[in-house]
């Protein structure tokens, strides 16, 4: 099973093999992570 940051690293890869510099990469990453995370949460929950 991959951790969170096994999966953030592989989409920040993904971003810089299009072109964004990696600093860019690595925010959009962790919004995307935390979004997915969120969504997560609030549907366990039942909201």
């Amino acid at each position: 099973m991959e951790t969170h940051k096994e999966k953030t690293s592989w989409l920040t890869g993904l971003l810089t093999g299009w072109g964004i510099r990696e600093s860019w990469a690595k925010i959009i990453a962790g919004a995307v992570m935390g979004a997915i995370s969120a969504v997560g949460i609030f549907s366990s929950l039942g909201l």
